[in-house]
């Protein structure tokens, strides 16, 4: 590893921290307020509205909620595809989600479908895709959990998908580190505003 990626690794490990401290400042009530509010947000934006099959993640510790979310999408007769982790391949793979009762706990306290063939799904079928993160620049940048995970499904998903951060308002700053395998979003939603990185989504 050259200086400059050792730098951008250490460069991303701090905001890393960074992401988490904020997130953490953040009461459960607040959460689920800020949470609601980016439902709301999104229900009133038409490129979500007009989706039919939406890949969603399923939180976990404090992040954005997504759990009614997903409830309301299927309400809305949306298809919603949840991720799996492929540890072998070392990639994330996309389920058909049919329920909370499916779920189990995978290595990283994630919960995820079992991995059965049949329900994992090509990119093609996915029309938009909703993305965590722990921090994300209003550039449409962003900093994850450092396993590289999502970057690399991005990288194989067409470019007429909206790719789509949810956050906190907390978790939005001016700049996060970039190497070259990192992805760029197309829009950054929060309780408080839409970050348009792609003009064509507004």
């Amino acid at each position: 590893m050259d200086n400059n990626k050792k730098d951008i690794f250490a460069l991303k490990k701090e905001y890393r921290k960074r992401g988490k401290q904020v997130r953490a400042q953040l009461s459960a009530d607040e959460r689920a307020e800020k949470s609601q509010a980016i439902e709301r947000r999104l229900f009133q934006w038409e490129p979500f509205m007009m989706a039919e099959n939406v890949s969603a993640f399923i939180s976990f510790r404090d992040e954005v909620d997504t759990h009614h979310l997903i409830d309301l999408m299927r309400v809305m007769g949306k298809r919603v595809y949840v991720p799996i982790v492929d540890k072998e391949n070392n990639e994330l793979l996309l389920s058909l989600f049919h329920g909370y009762h499916e779920l189990e706990e995978s290595d990283f306290g994630v919960l995820e479908p079992r991995k059965d063939t049949w329900r994992i799904k090509e990119l093609e079928e996915i029309d938009f895709i909703l993305i965590p993160g722990l921090l994300f620049s209003k550039d449409g940048y962003r900093v994850g959990y450092g396993g590289g995970y999502y970057d690399r499904l991005l990288s194989k998903l067409s470019r007429e998908v909206p790719r789509v951060g949810i956050c906190f308002e907390e978790q939005v700053v001016d700049y996060v580190p970039t190497a070259e395998f990192d992805e760029a979003l197309d829009a950054v939603v929060t309780d408080q505003n839409i970050y348009f990185v792609n003009e064509n989504y507004k």
